[in-house]
């Protein structure tokens, strides 16, 4: 049974995207979540080829895409290009620190969950990211992200199920890829992609588990 989303494929505004210069073949190329998301009205995954005006001159430059569904219910095609890497003095209500702006800079995350106000007026409590595609500041509410129990097959300690959840990196082991083997790697809530992210990883070596087995250690299966 398919999942509701905001908006019905259906409804995809397809001579607007043509407008912008984007084939409307490239929706039938996305794969399942990318659709949905889509859908949603999340940015597109992907940089799409779109035509743009640039000092009085028609050019064609990668952007990333995403529908809006306005009051009256009419669909509308919003452009992300890529921006220069700049952040601002203030975003949303939240005016950063020079070690905020730095953390973001040098590891596109903030690492943190920070109040900020949405345009209803309304403050909350978001995480924030930089695309790595277009470099735009994603806010993302926490409560959009629910940290599981599991992940990969690996038991997340109470500790580590906070940390995460305050936007903070942990590191877990002993989760289990396709290939049925273990490996360990670094967490973290990625607004930008609206997940929870893996880097560093460690892949758990052959020689290890034997060397475990003569020292007499237990290891996981």
């Amino acid at each position: 049974m398919e999942q509701s989303t905001r908006i019905k494929k259906e409804e995809i505004p397809f001579e607007k995207l043509e407008k912008v210069g984007v084939d409307k073949e490239f929706v039938s190329r996305m794969d399942q979540n990318e659709l949905k998301d889509f859908l949603n009205g999340f940015r597109s995954q992907k940089l799409y080829t779109i035509n743009a005006t640039i000092n009085d001159e028609q050019k064609r430059i990668p952007a990333k895409l995403r529908l809006k569904k306005e009051q009256d219910g009419s669909i509308t095609v919003k452009v992300h290009p890529i921006q220069r890497l700049s952040i601002p003095e203030k975003y949303m209500g939240h005016t950063f620190s020079q070690e905020e702006r730095n953390k973001l800079v040098a590891e596109r995350n903030l690492g943190k969950t920070i109040e900020l106000t949405g345009k209803d007026g309304k403050k909350d409590s978001y995480y924030l990211a930089l695309d790595p595609k277009t470099n735009e500041l994603i806010p993302l509410r926490t409560k959009n992200i629910k940290v599981p129990d599991k992940i990969k097959g690996a038991t997340l300690s109470a500790e580590q199920k906070q940390k995460l959840a305050r936007g903070e990196k942990v590191y877990l082991d002993k989760m289990t890829g396709r290939n049925g083997k273990q490996f360990g790697a670094s967490l973290q809530v990625d607004a930008a992609n609206r997940t929870i992210n893996f880097s560093e990883f460690k892949q758990e070596k052959a020689q290890d588990k034997k060397m475990a087995k003569s020292k007499g250690v237990q290891m996981e299966r």
